[in-house]
């Protein structure tokens, strides 16, 4: 391989330095995090969690929740997650249309959390961007599973393995949640992943059913 050929890191970055929306939510929740610790610094736990974390109290938790995170390695795995499948489905989707459907299931997973609360589940309160990471996730899964179906020439292996590791990362956060002694993670918002998966499958749907009003032969799906 001379110095002029491409590399699999090389191209990696190169596709992933195009992702200009994702790239901008993973710069916000970054920013977000260096605002929660000097609201720690400066007002104590207490004034963070009125900051950031959502719970049955009106605060401003309620608008921050999404985008905050409890601890770098919380930020960390989500981030990781984001970059990836936020990648992905900015390729299949507009900038507008991205960011929007990533908003929209931040919120959903946020909202799911607290209707738990408000029927009587524990726990404090709820953040982080887990379930809007979740969503992206069920959004390619969906999609791509659909255009298995649909138009399985369009699917390549690559994609086979994305929707695979999806596949198991929507199985490993879903076993931690609610399979009894099955413990990956503890204090997660298990209602809040299932509302962020939830809006991930109905976008995904949404996006394959428009392809195949644009596209109805498979033969011509991208």
């Amino acid at each position: 391989m001379t110095a002029t050929e491409d590399t699999p890191l090389r191209a990696g970055f190169r596709w992933l330095a195009s992702k200009r929306v994702t790239l901008g939510v993973v710069s916000l929740l970054l920013a977000v995090f260096g605002f929660e610790l000097l609201v720690w610094l400066a007002y104590g736990v207490e004034g963070w969690q009125y900051f950031f974390l959502a719970n049955l109290d009106p605060t401003p938790g309620w608008v921050m929740a999404p985008f905050a995170h409890r601890n770098p390695s919380h930020l960390l795995t989500t981030l990781v997650v984001i970059v990836v499948y936020g990648g992905l489905v900015e390729t299949v989707l507009p900038d507008h249309r991205f960011l929007a459907f990533y908003v929209f299931a931040g919120y959903a997973s946020t909202l799911a959390q607290l209707a738990a609360y408000l029927g009587g589940a524990p726990g404090l309160g709820t953040l982080g961007a887990s379930g809007a990471a979740l969503g992206l996730v069920a959004l390619y899964v969906v999609r791509m599973g659909g255009r298995a179906i649909w138009a399985p020439a369009t699917v390549t292996v690559v994609d086979g393995v994305f929707t695979g590791s999806g596949l198991v990362i929507v199985a490993t956060v879903l076993a931690n949640d609610f399979v009894p002694g099955v413990v990956f993670a503890s204090g997660t918002a298990p209602l809040g992943h299932v509302g962020g998966l939830l809006a991930g499958v109905a976008g995904g749907v949404a996006v394959l059913l428009a392809e195949r009003k644009s596209s109805p032969d498979p033969s011509l799906g991208t």
